[in-house]
Protein backbone atom coordinates (compact mmCIF):
# COMPACT_ATOMS: atom_id res chain seq x y z
CA UNK A 1 0.00 0.00 0.00
CA UNK A 2 1.16 3.35 -1.30
CA UNK A 3 -0.76 5.39 1.79
CA UNK A 4 -2.30 4.57 4.64
CA UNK A 5 -5.50 6.71 5.86
CA UNK A 6 -4.91 9.70 7.71
CA UNK A 7 -6.00 9.33 11.26
CA UNK A 8 -5.89 10.52 14.57
CA UNK A 9 -3.75 14.11 14.20
CA UNK A 10 -2.50 13.26 10.89
CA UNK A 11 -6.72 13.46 9.52
CA UNK A 12 -6.99 17.45 7.82
CA UNK A 13 -9.98 18.60 6.58
CA UNK A 14 -13.30 17.46 5.01
CA UNK A 15 -15.46 18.47 8.32
CA UNK A 16 -18.47 18.81 5.18
CA UNK A 17 -18.07 15.09 4.41
CA UNK A 18 -17.97 13.91 7.72
CA UNK A 19 -20.59 16.14 8.76
CA UNK A 20 -23.52 14.39 6.60
CA UNK A 21 -21.83 10.72 7.07
CA UNK A 22 -22.28 12.12 11.14
CA UNK A 23 -25.75 13.30 10.21
CA UNK A 24 -26.91 10.19 8.60
CA UNK A 25 -25.69 7.72 10.74
CA UNK A 26 -28.21 9.90 14.05
CA UNK A 27 -30.50 9.26 11.18
CA UNK A 28 -30.46 5.47 11.14
CA UNK A 29 -31.04 5.21 14.99
CA UNK A 30 -34.36 6.83 14.11
CA UNK A 31 -35.55 4.24 11.83
CA UNK A 32 -34.78 6.32 8.71
CA UNK A 33 -31.78 4.93 6.31
CA UNK A 34 -29.67 6.50 3.73
CA UNK A 35 -27.14 4.66 2.18
CA UNK A 36 -23.68 6.77 1.03
CA UNK A 37 -21.37 6.73 -1.92
CA UNK A 38 -18.33 8.04 -1.80
CA UNK A 39 -16.68 8.77 -5.49
CA UNK A 40 -12.86 10.40 -5.70
CA UNK A 41 -9.76 10.16 -7.32
CA UNK A 42 -7.43 7.08 -6.11
CA UNK A 43 -5.41 8.80 -3.06
CA UNK A 44 -8.05 11.77 -2.71
CA UNK A 45 -8.63 10.67 1.04
CA UNK A 46 -11.98 8.71 0.72
CA UNK A 47 -10.38 5.65 2.83
CA UNK A 48 -8.70 8.51 5.31
CA UNK A 49 -12.52 9.71 5.88
CA UNK A 50 -14.47 6.49 6.44
CA UNK A 51 -11.78 5.73 8.95
CA UNK A 52 -12.53 8.92 10.47
CA UNK A 53 -15.76 8.30 10.41
CA UNK A 54 -15.67 4.87 11.99
CA UNK A 55 -13.79 6.86 14.91
CA UNK A 56 -16.35 9.20 15.82
CA UNK A 57 -18.99 6.66 15.75
CA UNK A 58 -16.80 3.88 18.15
CA UNK A 59 -19.00 5.15 21.05
CA UNK A 60 -22.14 5.05 19.55
CA UNK A 61 -25.13 1.65 19.32
CA UNK A 62 -23.63 0.46 15.70
CA UNK A 63 -22.06 -2.55 14.99
CA UNK A 64 -19.34 -0.80 12.13
CA UNK A 65 -18.32 -3.80 9.08
CA UNK A 66 -15.78 -2.21 7.71
CA UNK A 67 -14.17 -4.32 4.64
CA UNK A 68 -11.82 -3.14 1.89
CA UNK A 69 -13.16 -5.25 -1.08
CA UNK A 70 -10.40 -6.86 -3.35
CA UNK A 71 -9.70 -9.45 -5.96
CA UNK A 72 -10.08 -12.49 -3.71
CA UNK A 73 -11.68 -15.96 -3.31
CA UNK A 74 -15.40 -14.84 -1.82
CA UNK A 75 -14.97 -17.29 0.66
CA UNK A 76 -12.02 -14.59 2.09
CA UNK A 77 -14.19 -11.63 1.65
CA UNK A 78 -16.81 -13.64 3.25
CA UNK A 79 -14.89 -14.91 6.09
CA UNK A 80 -13.64 -10.78 6.39
CA UNK A 81 -16.81 -9.50 6.73
CA UNK A 82 -17.92 -12.11 9.29
CA UNK A 83 -15.08 -11.75 11.39
CA UNK A 84 -15.23 -7.90 11.80
CA UNK A 85 -19.56 -8.33 12.28
CA UNK A 86 -18.71 -10.24 15.33
CA UNK A 87 -15.68 -9.08 16.53
CA UNK A 88 -17.63 -5.52 16.83
CA UNK A 89 -20.63 -7.02 18.12
CA UNK A 90 -19.08 -8.14 20.73
CA UNK A 91 -17.32 -5.29 22.01
CA UNK A 92 -20.43 -3.51 22.20
CA UNK A 93 -22.05 -6.35 24.53
CA UNK A 94 -19.12 -5.96 26.61
CA UNK A 95 -17.14 -9.22 25.91
CA UNK A 96 -13.37 -9.32 25.63
CA UNK A 97 -13.48 -10.46 22.03
CA UNK A 98 -10.75 -12.21 20.08
CA UNK A 99 -10.14 -11.68 16.39
CA UNK A 100 -9.78 -15.26 15.26
CA UNK A 101 -12.91 -16.42 13.07
CA UNK A 102 -13.17 -19.73 15.35
CA UNK A 103 -12.90 -18.04 18.98
CA UNK A 104 -15.43 -15.33 17.40
CA UNK A 105 -18.09 -18.38 16.08
CA UNK A 106 -17.78 -19.51 19.46
CA UNK A 107 -19.11 -16.72 21.51
CA UNK A 108 -22.04 -15.83 19.05
CA UNK A 109 -23.42 -19.56 19.61
CA UNK A 110 -23.67 -18.12 23.04
CA UNK A 111 -25.11 -14.56 22.71
CA UNK A 112 -26.21 -14.81 19.20
CA UNK A 113 -27.75 -17.95 18.05
CA UNK A 114 -29.81 -17.03 15.09
CA UNK A 115 -27.22 -15.16 13.82
CA UNK A 116 -24.36 -17.83 14.54
CA UNK A 117 -27.03 -20.75 12.74
CA UNK A 118 -27.42 -18.57 9.93
CA UNK A 119 -23.27 -17.87 9.25
CA UNK A 120 -23.25 -21.71 9.49
CA UNK A 121 -25.78 -21.39 6.79
CA UNK A 122 -23.37 -18.86 4.40
CA UNK A 123 -20.52 -21.39 4.98
CA UNK A 124 -22.42 -24.86 4.26
CA UNK A 125 -23.03 -22.86 1.08
CA UNK A 126 -20.05 -22.25 0.18
CA UNK A 127 -18.98 -25.72 0.73
CA UNK A 128 -21.67 -26.50 -1.96
CA UNK A 129 -20.10 -23.99 -4.48
CA UNK A 130 -23.43 -22.39 -4.33
CA UNK A 131 -21.61 -19.06 -3.90
CA UNK A 132 -24.86 -16.52 -5.42
CA UNK A 133 -27.04 -18.47 -2.06
CA UNK A 134 -23.96 -17.92 -0.10
CA UNK A 135 -23.73 -14.11 -0.92
CA UNK A 136 -27.09 -13.29 -0.34
CA UNK A 137 -27.69 -14.77 2.29
CA UNK A 138 -23.79 -13.22 3.69
CA UNK A 139 -25.50 -9.38 3.20
CA UNK A 140 -28.93 -10.65 5.07
CA UNK A 141 -26.66 -11.55 8.42
CA UNK A 142 -26.75 -7.55 9.49
CA UNK A 143 -30.92 -8.07 10.18
CA UNK A 144 -30.39 -11.32 11.98
CA UNK A 145 -27.69 -9.59 14.20
CA UNK A 146 -30.29 -6.60 14.25
CA UNK A 147 -33.02 -8.75 15.82
CA UNK A 148 -30.65 -10.18 18.47
CA UNK A 149 -28.68 -7.48 19.51
CA UNK A 150 -30.97 -4.33 18.87
CA UNK A 151 -27.55 -2.82 17.26
CA UNK A 152 -28.14 -1.56 13.50
CA UNK A 153 -25.13 -2.03 11.44
CA UNK A 154 -23.30 0.25 9.05
CA UNK A 155 -21.47 -1.59 6.78
CA UNK A 156 -18.74 0.19 4.66
CA UNK A 157 -17.56 -1.52 1.14
CA UNK A 158 -14.26 0.16 0.18
CA UNK A 159 -13.40 0.12 -3.55
CA UNK A 160 -17.32 -1.35 -4.13
CA UNK A 161 -17.13 -1.99 -7.49
CA UNK A 162 -14.39 -4.78 -6.95
CA UNK A 163 -17.18 -7.10 -5.42
CA UNK A 164 -17.70 -8.01 -9.62
CA UNK A 165 -14.04 -9.34 -8.99
CA UNK A 166 -15.26 -12.05 -6.19
CA UNK A 167 -16.66 -14.80 -8.91
CA UNK A 168 -20.19 -13.84 -7.94
CA UNK A 169 -22.77 -13.74 -10.55
CA UNK A 170 -24.59 -10.16 -11.17
CA UNK A 171 -23.34 -9.38 -7.64
CA UNK A 172 -24.41 -5.73 -7.69
CA UNK A 173 -28.44 -6.72 -8.94
CA UNK A 174 -28.07 -9.50 -5.84
CA UNK A 175 -26.83 -6.65 -3.35
CA UNK A 176 -29.80 -4.29 -4.36
CA UNK A 177 -32.63 -6.89 -3.85
CA UNK A 178 -31.22 -7.52 -0.31
CA UNK A 179 -31.07 -3.32 0.24
CA UNK A 180 -34.54 -2.85 -0.99
CA UNK A 181 -36.13 -4.68 1.73
CA UNK A 182 -33.21 -4.27 4.45
CA UNK A 183 -34.40 -0.94 6.02
CA UNK A 184 -32.40 -1.26 9.21
CA UNK A 185 -28.58 -1.76 8.11
CA UNK A 186 -27.00 1.25 6.28
CA UNK A 187 -24.29 0.93 3.38
CA UNK A 188 -21.37 3.39 3.03
CA UNK A 189 -20.17 1.88 -0.44
CA UNK A 190 -16.47 4.03 -2.28
CA UNK A 191 -15.01 3.96 -5.81
CA UNK A 192 -11.72 5.31 -7.12
CA UNK A 193 -13.47 5.13 -10.24
CA UNK A 194 -16.67 7.78 -10.60
CA UNK A 195 -17.93 6.59 -13.74
CA UNK A 196 -18.12 2.68 -12.68
CA UNK A 197 -20.23 3.46 -9.28
CA UNK A 198 -22.34 5.97 -10.98
CA UNK A 199 -23.53 3.28 -13.98
CA UNK A 200 -23.69 0.28 -10.73
CA UNK A 201 -25.84 2.86 -8.98
CA UNK A 202 -27.92 4.66 -11.72
CA UNK A 203 -28.38 0.84 -13.57
CA UNK A 204 -28.19 -1.95 -10.41
CA UNK A 205 -28.95 0.19 -7.47
CA UNK A 206 -31.69 2.22 -8.55
CA UNK A 207 -34.47 0.61 -6.12
CA UNK A 208 -37.31 2.00 -4.01
CA UNK A 209 -35.43 2.23 -0.26
CA UNK A 210 -32.16 1.21 -2.01
CA UNK A 211 -31.07 4.82 -3.34
CA UNK A 212 -27.81 6.13 -2.84
CA UNK A 213 -26.83 9.71 -2.18
CA UNK A 214 -23.30 10.56 -3.99
CA UNK A 215 -20.60 12.35 -2.18
CA UNK A 216 -17.79 13.23 -4.00
CA UNK A 217 -14.35 13.65 -2.33
CA UNK A 218 -12.24 16.13 -3.87
CA UNK A 219 -8.63 16.81 -3.39
CA UNK A 220 -7.94 19.66 -1.05
CA UNK A 221 -9.00 23.40 -1.83
CA UNK A 222 -6.07 26.18 -2.91
CA UNK A 223 -6.56 27.33 0.61
CA UNK A 224 -6.76 23.87 1.91
CA UNK A 225 -3.75 22.95 0.66
CA UNK A 226 -1.74 25.79 1.43
CA UNK A 227 -2.49 25.39 4.65
CA UNK A 228 -1.84 21.53 4.61
CA UNK A 229 1.81 22.82 3.67
CA UNK A 230 2.03 25.56 6.17
CA UNK A 231 1.20 22.73 8.78
CA UNK A 232 3.79 20.10 7.16
CA UNK A 233 6.60 22.37 6.95
CA UNK A 234 6.08 24.67 9.76
CA UNK A 235 9.46 26.62 10.52
CA UNK A 236 10.27 26.26 7.08
CA UNK A 237 10.28 29.14 4.21
CA UNK A 238 8.61 29.28 0.95
CA UNK A 239 8.09 31.76 -1.84
CA UNK A 240 4.28 32.40 -2.05
CA UNK A 241 4.67 31.14 -5.96
CA UNK A 242 6.23 28.32 -5.26
CA UNK A 243 3.69 27.04 -2.91
CA UNK A 244 0.93 27.86 -5.73
CA UNK A 245 2.99 25.81 -8.17
CA UNK A 246 3.13 22.63 -6.16
CA UNK A 247 -0.79 23.09 -5.71
CA UNK A 248 -1.24 23.41 -9.26
CA UNK A 249 0.87 20.70 -9.71
CA UNK A 250 -0.58 18.35 -7.28
CA UNK A 251 -3.85 19.37 -7.71
CA UNK A 252 -4.55 19.50 -4.27
CA UNK A 253 -4.17 15.21 -4.19
CA UNK A 254 -3.63 14.99 -0.04
CA UNK A 255 -1.23 11.97 -1.16
CA UNK A 256 1.13 13.88 -3.22
CA UNK A 257 1.29 16.95 -1.40
CA UNK A 258 2.10 15.47 1.82
CA UNK A 259 5.14 13.09 0.15
CA UNK A 260 6.64 16.08 -1.92
CA UNK A 261 6.28 18.27 1.41
CA UNK A 262 8.08 15.88 3.66
CA UNK A 263 10.86 15.27 1.02
CA UNK A 264 11.41 18.84 0.58
CA UNK A 265 11.43 19.40 3.96
CA UNK A 266 14.14 16.05 4.35
CA UNK A 267 16.39 18.03 1.97
CA UNK A 268 16.36 20.98 3.48
CA UNK A 269 17.34 19.44 6.50
CA UNK A 270 20.21 17.52 4.79
CA UNK A 271 21.15 20.87 3.34
CA UNK A 272 21.27 22.85 6.63
CA UNK A 273 19.10 25.26 5.70
CA UNK A 274 14.92 26.74 6.63
CA UNK A 275 14.44 28.03 2.81
CA UNK A 276 13.01 25.90 0.64
CA UNK A 277 14.02 26.94 -2.78
CA UNK A 278 13.46 26.29 -6.74
CA UNK A 279 16.46 24.09 -6.45
CA UNK A 280 15.25 21.79 -3.48
CA UNK A 281 11.48 21.65 -5.05
CA UNK A 282 12.86 20.49 -8.53
CA UNK A 283 15.00 17.58 -6.28
CA UNK A 284 12.24 16.33 -4.72
CA UNK A 285 10.18 16.14 -7.55
CA UNK A 286 13.39 14.18 -9.12
CA UNK A 287 13.33 12.22 -6.30
CA UNK A 288 9.66 10.96 -6.28
CA UNK A 289 8.33 11.25 -9.35
CA UNK A 290 11.28 10.63 -11.88
CA UNK A 291 13.58 8.61 -10.18
CA UNK A 292 12.32 4.44 -10.88
CA UNK A 293 12.66 3.91 -6.87
CA UNK A 294 10.51 7.52 -5.96
CA UNK A 295 7.55 6.32 -4.05
CA UNK A 296 5.05 8.85 -6.78
CA UNK A 297 7.33 7.26 -9.50
CA UNK A 298 6.36 3.60 -8.83
CA UNK A 299 2.61 4.52 -7.50
CA UNK A 300 1.68 5.54 -10.77
CA UNK A 301 3.15 3.03 -12.74
CA UNK A 302 1.48 -0.03 -10.54
CA UNK A 303 -2.16 2.46 -11.19
CA UNK A 304 -1.51 2.17 -14.78
CA UNK A 305 -0.93 -1.28 -15.11
CA UNK A 306 -3.40 -2.71 -12.78
CA UNK A 307 -6.22 -0.81 -14.43
CA UNK A 308 -5.05 -1.01 -18.18
CA UNK A 309 -5.48 -4.10 -19.79
CA UNK A 310 -2.67 -5.65 -20.80
CA UNK A 311 -3.67 -6.28 -24.42
CA UNK A 312 -4.06 -2.89 -24.87
CA UNK A 313 -1.53 -1.58 -22.90
CA UNK A 314 0.57 0.58 -25.85
CA UNK A 315 -2.58 1.95 -27.32
CA UNK A 316 -4.01 3.29 -24.28
CA UNK A 317 -0.81 4.68 -22.91
CA UNK A 318 -0.05 6.27 -26.09
CA UNK A 319 -3.54 7.80 -25.99
CA UNK A 320 -2.59 9.10 -22.48
CA UNK A 321 0.23 10.48 -23.30
CA UNK A 322 -1.33 12.51 -26.58
CA UNK A 323 -3.64 13.61 -24.15
CA UNK A 324 -0.87 14.70 -21.55
CA UNK A 325 0.70 16.44 -24.40
CA UNK A 326 -2.38 18.73 -25.53
CA UNK A 327 -3.57 16.30 -27.91
CA UNK A 328 -7.02 16.23 -26.27
CA UNK A 329 -9.59 15.15 -28.79
CA UNK A 330 -10.47 11.91 -30.46
CA UNK A 331 -9.47 13.46 -33.97
CA UNK A 332 -6.26 14.55 -32.77
CA UNK A 333 -5.41 12.11 -30.99
CA UNK A 334 -5.85 9.13 -34.06
CA UNK A 335 -4.21 11.51 -36.10
CA UNK A 336 -1.42 11.56 -33.73
CA UNK A 337 -1.24 7.79 -33.42
CA UNK A 338 -1.87 7.33 -36.84
CA UNK A 339 -4.62 5.25 -36.03
CA UNK A 340 -8.57 4.92 -36.70
CA UNK A 341 -10.79 7.30 -34.92
CA UNK A 342 -13.04 4.30 -34.25
CA UNK A 343 -9.94 2.54 -32.19
CA UNK A 344 -9.37 5.78 -30.36
CA UNK A 345 -13.06 6.15 -29.22
CA UNK A 346 -13.32 2.40 -28.23
CA UNK A 347 -9.71 3.12 -26.35
CA UNK A 348 -11.49 6.40 -24.94
CA UNK A 349 -14.45 4.52 -23.26
CA UNK A 350 -12.62 2.35 -21.77
CA UNK A 351 -10.32 4.83 -19.95
CA UNK A 352 -13.30 6.89 -18.92
CA UNK A 353 -14.98 3.38 -17.63
CA UNK A 354 -11.50 3.19 -15.35
CA UNK A 355 -11.32 6.88 -14.24
CA UNK A 356 -8.34 7.74 -16.13
CA UNK A 357 -10.16 10.35 -18.48
CA UNK A 358 -13.02 12.45 -18.12
CA UNK A 359 -15.18 13.57 -21.29
CA UNK A 360 -15.72 16.98 -20.93
CA UNK A 361 -18.03 18.17 -24.45
CA UNK A 362 -15.44 17.24 -27.41
CA UNK A 363 -12.60 17.13 -24.99
CA UNK A 364 -10.96 14.38 -22.96
CA UNK A 365 -8.61 15.55 -19.20
CA UNK A 366 -6.54 13.43 -17.21
CA UNK A 367 -8.39 14.28 -14.30
CA UNK A 368 -4.44 13.19 -12.18
CA UNK A 369 -2.72 16.26 -12.75
CA UNK A 370 0.74 14.46 -11.82
CA UNK A 371 0.10 11.22 -13.44
CA UNK A 372 -0.83 14.02 -16.81
CA UNK A 373 3.12 15.31 -15.92
CA UNK A 374 4.33 12.11 -15.33
CA UNK A 375 3.05 10.70 -18.60
CA UNK A 376 4.55 13.64 -20.55
CA UNK A 377 7.67 14.70 -18.75
CA UNK A 378 8.76 11.16 -17.71
CA UNK A 379 7.07 8.47 -19.41
CA UNK A 380 7.31 9.52 -22.37
CA UNK A 381 10.40 11.72 -22.19
CA UNK A 382 12.27 8.15 -21.51
CA UNK A 383 10.69 6.23 -24.39
CA UNK A 384 11.84 8.66 -26.67
CA UNK A 385 15.50 9.29 -25.77
CA UNK A 386 17.33 7.58 -28.57
CA UNK A 387 20.71 7.75 -26.93
CA UNK A 388 20.92 5.98 -23.95
CA UNK A 389 23.88 6.55 -21.49
CA UNK A 390 25.48 9.52 -24.08
CA UNK A 391 22.73 11.80 -22.33
CA UNK A 392 22.33 12.69 -18.30
CA UNK A 393 18.94 12.33 -18.49
CA UNK A 394 18.60 13.28 -14.65
CA UNK A 395 19.58 16.49 -15.91
CA UNK A 396 17.05 17.12 -18.87
CA UNK A 397 14.28 16.17 -16.09
CA UNK A 398 16.00 18.31 -13.83
CA UNK A 399 16.07 21.23 -16.18
CA UNK A 400 12.67 20.57 -17.27
CA UNK A 401 11.06 20.58 -13.47
CA UNK A 402 12.87 24.54 -13.02
CA UNK A 403 11.32 24.93 -16.47
CA UNK A 404 7.93 24.39 -15.55
CA UNK A 405 8.39 26.17 -12.63
CA UNK A 406 9.80 29.31 -14.40
CA UNK A 407 6.76 29.32 -16.53
CA UNK A 408 4.93 29.49 -13.77
CA UNK A 409 6.60 31.92 -12.41
CA UNK A 410 6.00 34.16 -15.06
CA UNK A 411 2.26 33.37 -15.70
CA UNK A 412 2.00 34.27 -11.73
CA UNK A 413 2.93 37.80 -12.56
CA UNK A 414 0.00 38.13 -14.65
CA UNK A 415 -3.17 39.76 -13.52
CA UNK A 416 -5.83 36.78 -13.44
CA UNK A 417 -7.93 38.41 -15.89
CA UNK A 418 -5.03 39.52 -18.93
CA UNK A 419 -5.37 35.02 -18.15
CA UNK A 420 -8.75 35.25 -18.81
CA UNK A 421 -8.89 37.08 -21.92
CA UNK A 422 -5.65 35.33 -23.28
CA UNK A 423 -7.92 32.09 -22.61
CA UNK A 424 -11.11 33.74 -23.99
CA UNK A 425 -9.14 34.17 -27.29
CA UNK A 426 -8.44 30.64 -27.64
CA UNK A 427 -12.26 29.76 -27.85
CA UNK A 428 -13.29 28.09 -31.16
CA UNK A 429 -16.92 26.96 -30.72
CA UNK A 430 -15.94 23.59 -28.97
CA UNK A 431 -18.59 22.15 -27.15
CA UNK A 432 -17.24 21.90 -23.33
CA UNK A 433 -19.34 20.42 -20.28
CA UNK A 434 -20.00 21.49 -16.74
CA UNK A 435 -20.86 18.93 -14.90
CA UNK A 436 -23.86 17.94 -15.91
CA UNK A 437 -24.35 21.16 -18.48
CA UNK A 438 -22.82 21.53 -21.83
CA UNK A 439 -21.55 25.14 -23.19
CA UNK A 440 -20.45 26.30 -26.48
CA UNK A 441 -17.38 28.49 -26.55
CA UNK A 442 -17.80 30.81 -29.01
CA UNK A 443 -15.39 32.12 -30.96
CA UNK A 444 -15.43 35.66 -30.19
CA UNK A 445 -14.32 37.91 -32.92
CA UNK A 446 -12.90 40.63 -29.93
CA UNK A 447 -11.72 40.46 -26.50
CA UNK A 448 -10.89 43.12 -24.31
CA UNK A 449 -9.80 43.94 -20.73
CA UNK A 450 -11.78 47.28 -19.90
CA UNK A 451 -13.38 49.51 -16.61
CA UNK A 452 -17.02 50.10 -15.36
CA UNK A 453 -17.08 53.42 -13.72
CA UNK A 454 -16.18 52.23 -10.68
CA UNK A 455 -12.57 51.36 -12.04
CA UNK A 456 -13.27 47.74 -11.73
CA UNK A 457 -12.20 45.63 -14.58
CA UNK A 458 -14.34 43.10 -16.64
CA UNK A 459 -13.96 40.73 -19.79
CA UNK A 460 -15.97 42.07 -23.09
CA UNK A 461 -15.93 39.21 -25.72
CA UNK A 462 -17.86 39.73 -28.52
CA UNK A 463 -19.22 37.25 -31.31
CA UNK A 464 -21.71 38.34 -34.13
CA UNK A 465 -23.06 41.89 -32.30
CA UNK A 466 -23.39 39.80 -28.49
CA UNK A 467 -21.34 39.90 -25.71
CA UNK A 468 -20.23 38.21 -22.63
CA UNK A 469 -19.54 40.51 -20.03
CA UNK A 470 -17.30 38.40 -17.59
CA UNK A 471 -15.90 39.89 -14.03
CA UNK A 472 -13.48 37.69 -12.06
CA UNK A 473 -13.19 38.53 -8.01
CA UNK A 474 -10.65 37.30 -6.32
CA UNK A 475 -12.27 37.37 -2.63
CA UNK A 476 -15.94 35.36 -1.93
CA UNK A 477 -18.71 37.09 -3.70
CA UNK A 478 -21.42 38.64 -1.59
CA UNK A 479 -24.55 39.62 -2.48
CA UNK A 480 -23.28 43.72 -2.58
CA UNK A 481 -20.93 42.27 -5.47
CA UNK A 482 -23.20 40.34 -7.57
CA UNK A 483 -26.12 43.95 -7.20
CA UNK A 484 -23.05 46.02 -8.26
CA UNK A 485 -22.05 43.76 -11.19
CA UNK A 486 -25.65 43.86 -12.57
CA UNK A 487 -26.19 47.41 -11.94
CA UNK A 488 -22.70 47.98 -14.16
CA UNK A 489 -23.96 45.61 -16.27
CA UNK A 490 -27.01 47.81 -17.15
CA UNK A 491 -25.69 50.69 -18.09
CA UNK A 492 -23.87 49.00 -21.12
CA UNK A 493 -25.82 49.72 -23.58
CA UNK A 494 -25.07 46.73 -25.51
CA UNK A 495 -26.91 43.00 -26.29
CA UNK A 496 -25.53 40.73 -23.53
CA UNK A 497 -25.89 37.21 -24.14
CA UNK A 498 -24.03 35.63 -20.82
CA UNK A 499 -23.81 37.41 -17.86
CA UNK A 500 -20.73 35.87 -16.02
CA UNK A 501 -19.17 36.20 -12.67
CA UNK A 502 -16.06 34.55 -11.97
CA UNK A 503 -14.92 33.40 -8.58
CA UNK A 504 -11.64 32.34 -7.56
CA UNK A 505 -12.39 31.64 -4.14
CA UNK A 506 -15.88 31.03 -3.28
CA UNK A 507 -19.55 32.83 -2.96
CA UNK A 508 -21.62 32.81 -0.64
CA UNK A 509 -25.19 31.27 -0.73
CA UNK A 510 -27.73 34.69 -0.75
CA UNK A 511 -25.62 35.81 -3.63
CA UNK A 512 -25.77 32.30 -5.68
CA UNK A 513 -29.51 32.60 -5.29
CA UNK A 514 -29.97 36.10 -6.51
CA UNK A 515 -27.05 35.24 -8.61
CA UNK A 516 -29.56 32.24 -10.28
CA UNK A 517 -32.18 34.69 -9.98
CA UNK A 518 -30.82 37.34 -12.69
CA UNK A 519 -29.40 34.45 -14.64
CA UNK A 520 -25.86 35.44 -13.96
CA UNK A 521 -23.35 32.41 -14.81
CA UNK A 522 -21.03 31.66 -11.96
CA UNK A 523 -17.23 29.71 -12.41
CA UNK A 524 -15.78 28.93 -9.39
CA UNK A 525 -11.90 27.88 -9.61
CA UNK A 526 -12.15 24.43 -10.56
CA UNK A 527 -14.47 25.29 -13.77
CA UNK A 528 -11.78 28.02 -14.57
CA UNK A 529 -8.59 25.43 -14.26
CA UNK A 530 -10.19 22.94 -16.22
CA UNK A 531 -10.89 25.50 -19.21
CA UNK A 532 -7.28 26.66 -18.81
CA UNK A 533 -6.29 23.02 -18.81
CA UNK A 534 -8.67 21.73 -21.98
CA UNK A 535 -6.78 24.70 -23.89
CA UNK A 536 -2.98 23.96 -22.57
CA UNK A 537 -2.56 27.18 -20.57
CA UNK A 538 -1.43 27.07 -16.79
CA UNK A 539 -3.75 26.50 -13.73
CA UNK A 540 -4.49 29.66 -11.69
CA UNK A 541 -4.29 29.03 -7.98
CA UNK A 542 -5.97 31.88 -5.57
CA UNK A 543 -5.26 31.52 -2.00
Amino acid sequence: MFSEPAVGEKFYGREDVLDILNKRAIALKDGYRQNIALTGASLSGKSSVLFKFLEAIKEDDFVPIYVEVVKETFRAFAEKFIATMLYNSLLKKGEKAKPDLESLMSDASRLFPKTYFAIKHVFASIEKEQCEEAYSALLELTSILKQESNLPCIVIFDEFDNLERLGIKNPFAAFGKVIMVQKDTMYIVSSSRSLAIRKIISEKLSLLFGSFEILKISNFGNRTSCEFLGNVLSGFDMDAFLKKFLIALTDGNPFYINKLAVKMKDIAIERMTSYIDIEIVAEAILDLVYNSSGTIHQYLMSYLLELIDSKMKDLHISVLVSIAGGKNSATNIARTLHVKQSVVTDALQRLSEQGLVTKSGTFYIIEDLMLEFWLKYVYDRKKKLLVDGAIDRVTLFRNDIKSCIEEFKCEFAVPSIDRMADLFNLFSNELVSFDVKSSRMPHFSKVDVRSFPDSSRYLAASFRGNYWIGQMYEHDITEGDVISYIKNVKNLGCKISCKLMISLKGIDENAKLIAKELKITIWDNRTVNMLLALYGKKRLIVL
